[in-house]
């Protein structure tokens, strides 16, 4: 991947965080929601591990939102 693949794939994670925030959805309940165990989540989410485009789809459903949204708002943050 290059840095600007790299930026974009952490921008998403910031979105999916602060959308979880917004929820007040924690990540154990997102994973439960989602039926993955909650320590790939967390990994996922504070970026220790890549995030698979599947679980990025399952957390975006999961908070109700499209994941075109979410991408959308991680490439207007990275233009700031």
């Amino acid at each position: 991947m290059t840095e600007s693949d790299d930026a974009l794939q952490a921008a998403i994670i910031d979105e999916l965080n602060g959308e979880l925030g917004a929820t007040g959805i924690t990540m154990r309940e997102l994973s439960v929601r989602v039926g993955r165990p909650y320590d790939s989540t967390r990994n996922y989410l504070r970026k220790e591990r890549p995030m698979p485009l599947w679980a990025f789809i399952e957390f975006t459903t999961a908070l109700g939102v499209t994941p075109e949204t979410l991408i959308g708002r991680a490439r207007e943050r990275l233009q700031r």
